[in-house]
């Protein structure tokens, strides 16, 4: 899909990737929504988009992630050789817009985040943050996409339009090198 340069590191601008957990399994009813395990497909899917992140060489410094099952289970999948830091953030469970706003303007300052979530909250700060006119709107942010975007160093109070997007992948857009 869209990809551009990061601009110049000399702008003092930070990088924020959204990634949307992988499938999960619906198998089992009797499990709480937070319990809820990554499906066989999603299981491929994280690991597909850990290899990319991988060859693309995008390594966040630090990764936020939501404590249900599948954000976690996603976590391991695509950063099991990263060395990431990883904080698991209670909030982050099903966030809404405010919600996720506050968790980036309270997040450790370094220059690039990962937050591991949920729909809808991650589509509504997708939306909110991007500043490009022509996909200033997505209603669809599928299961193991992620957003990759550059944003203002100062986080504590961010404006719709803030960021600029530089990429948005779906695992079906990714074409893995040998």
């Amino acid at each position: 899909m869209k990809t551009e340069s990061p601009p110049p590191t000399s702008h003092r601008l930070r990088e924020l990737i959204l990634l949307r957990h992988a499938k999960s399994d619906w198998k089992d009813d009797s499990l709480a929504d937070i319990d809820r395990p990554l499906a066989e497909k999603g299981k491929k899917n994280a690991a597909k988009v850990g290899k990319w992140l991988q060859q693309e060489g995008i390594i966040p410094d630090m990764i936020l992630t939501s404590p249900a099952k599948r954000t976690q289970q996603t976590l391991k999948r695509i950063c099991s050789e990263c060395g990431s830091d990883t904080q698991t953030v209670e909030a982050l469970y099903l966030a809404d817009l405010e919600t996720l706003k506050s968790i980036l303007a309270e997040a450790p300052n370094v220059r690039c985040l990962m937050i591991i979530g949920h729909n809808p909250g991650l589509e509504r700060l997708f939306n909110y943050l991007n500043s490009s006119t022509e996909e200033s709107q997505t209603d669809l942010f599928p299961t193991a996409s992620l957003a990759h975007f550059v944003l203002p160093d100062d986080w504590q109070n961010l404006a719709s339009g803030d960021g600029k997007l530089i990429q948005f992948m779906r695992p079906k857009d990714i074409k893995l090198q040998d």
